[in-house]
């Protein structure tokens, strides 16, 4: 008995630091790795950029972020692919249908006009879709040099 109950913890302890490492090294901090997943995530970020223009407009969120942000830091990817990015995270942001969300009499005008912009914008940053299509354009770019 206290053979098995020793196997099992040991079982669960390597599982739970594995998981533990394995969470850790998801994340990191603004670095080039190289010049392909730099241009990848370059093209990633103007396509989210154009997805937060196009929901927010000329509003108050963009003007902190042209005072504060340095934005993206690589630039080798070309105006035409930045064009592209761009507009289509615009046409992500455009397609967004209105929220389904049960409103309680009185609270109509504070729901009017509002969106999930930054959840959408979010998730298309990370989606599978993006991270082909961007991938798709590296190589584009590279038969184009």
């Amino acid at each position: 008995m206290s053979r098995t109950v020793t196997y099992c913890v040991t079982i669960v302890v390597s599982l739970y630091c594995s998981s533990c490492n394995l969470y850790k090294d998801r994340f990191s901090y603004v670095q080039f790795k190289n010049e392909k997943q730099s241009w990848i995530d370059s093209y990633k970020y103007e396509a989210f950029y154009g997805c937060i223009k196009g929901g927010v407009g000329n509003d108050s969120l963009r003007v902190i972020l042209r005072r504060k942000d340095l934005f993206y830091p690589n630039s080798e990817i070309g105006f035409k692919y930045i064009d592209d990015a761009r507009a289509r995270g615009k046409a992500v942001i455009e397609k967004t249908p209105p929220p389904y969300i049960k409103i309680d009499l009185g609270e109509e005008e504070w729901f009017e006009g509002k969106n999930y912009i930054s959840f959408t914008c979010l998730n298309y940053y990370a989606s599978r879709d993006l991270e082909r299509l961007a991938r798709r354009k590296y190589k584009e770019s590279g038969k184009e040099e």
